[in-house]
């Protein structure tokens, strides 16, 4: 239904790989490789300590403390091993790609010899450049991966939560490591607990990662990139504009549903770059060194409940926007599916024909 979103979590994926090798970087571990933290951030890794019975998954930030901190040896796990887990390899995913481009240069090849698409073959082409940038967002992403990596401490939960001091007094909801990262913000943190089901693995500590963390990908040029595919997955539905459907009906339904995926898209990017840099303090920093000494005098009014508040994920007024917003977007992207089917049942003759690629070939 949404394939833009799964790119979002594929490209805040990569950001998160990308800063575990910054920060291990920092830490003199020069060996340590985006590879290695995709590996470790989907689960990869699991700590086993005297006092648990079962082991339990970590993540590059988690595994970075506990390296730091003497609990735990630098794994020797190369880039190799990394990918001797997964269970794709190059040739696989060359071989995907090769098939959905050849999908892309067939619909090239309509466009130039002027032969009519059908909306099954424009919202496929639309699925199909997602597909293609997924594969680049997750190249270094182990695929499948059956079993962990054990990595076995001699310290015990009790003297690593110990060592910590107060930050580690809140119990734990995911893992005893959930004081240096708890994996939020996720679906299982944020949104599962206003909910009346079950939340996740009962097991506790967590078996194994939920996969479900959203993505913040901050300002950066990833934020950039996505913005520009997420828009252009959007705006591939103007394409079949002036389509012949059907009904004339039909075809307006399409038009304002390609419109209303574009602004619905737009104003999500509004909310979300706002409240993200609101969680980051972006724009109370910039706030400070254009207007100094009136950012100190409202910081000193503030109170502790109005600094919660504005920390908090998903405040109440992004959710007030994005109810609606969502609505529109799911009620649109359903008719387009659907709309996909339906057109299917009167089409021009010309869909039959195939690219005359002769045209294209030199021959004597």
């Amino acid at each position: 239904m949404a394939p833009e979103f799964v790119i979002g979590f594929a490209a805040g994926q990569k950001v998160e790989a990308k800063k575990s090798v910054e920060r291990f970087r920092d830490c003199d571990y020069m060996d340590w490789t985006i590879r290695h933290g995709f590996y470790a951030n989907m689960g990869g890794f699991h700590l086993k300590t005297p006092d648990l019975q079962s082991s339990f998954p970590i993540n590059a930030t988690q595994l970075l403390y506990l390296v730091r901190e003497k609990h735990l040896d630098y794994p020797a796990f190369s880039g190799k091993d990394v990918w001797d887990k997964s269970k794709a390899d190059g040739f696989q995913k060359l071989f995907t790609c090769i098939q959905t481009g050849w999908f892309l240069v067939q619909c090239l090849g309509r466009a130039i010899q002027k032969l009519p698409v059908t909306t099954l073959e424009l919202s496929t082409l639309c699925f199909v450049f997602c597909t293609l940038v997924m594969y680049i967002e997750w190249a270094h992403k182990p695929l499948d991966v059956a079993s962990p990596t054990i990595l076995t401490s001699k310290t015990t939960i009790a003297d690593i939560l110990i060592a910590a001091g107060d930050q580690a007094a809140v119990p734990y909801r995911q893992t005893p490591l959930d004081f240096i990262d708890d994996q939020s913000p996720s679906w299982l943190t944020e949104v599962q607990p206003h909910l009346r089901f079950r939340r996740g693995p009962p097991e506790r500590p967590l078996p194994r990662f939920t996969n479900d963390r959203f993505p913040v990908i901050a300002a950066s040029l990833d934020a950039v990139f996505f913005f520009i595919i997420s828009m252009t997955y959007c705006s591939l539905h103007f394409i079949a504009w002036n389509f012949k459907f059907p009904t004339h009906v039909e075809l307006m339904l399409w038009r304002a549903s390609s419109i209303t995926l574009v602004v619905t898209a737009l104003i999500f990017w509004a909310c979300e770059t706002y409240q993200d840099g609101v969680r980051l303090g972006r724009w109370e920093r910039w706030h400070k060194r254009l207007f100094p000494d009136r950012a100190e005098k409202e910081w000193r009014k503030r109170s502790s409940n109005e600094v919660k508040e504005k920390a908090m994920f998903i405040p109440a007024w992004e959710v007030a926007v994005m109810t609606p917003v969502t609505v529109f977007y799911s009620i649109a992207r359903s008719y387009i599916v659907i709309e996909i089917f339906l057109s299917q049942r009167s089409q021009p003759s010309g869909v039959f024909d195939t690219v005359d690629w002769s045209k294209y070939i030199p021959h004597f």
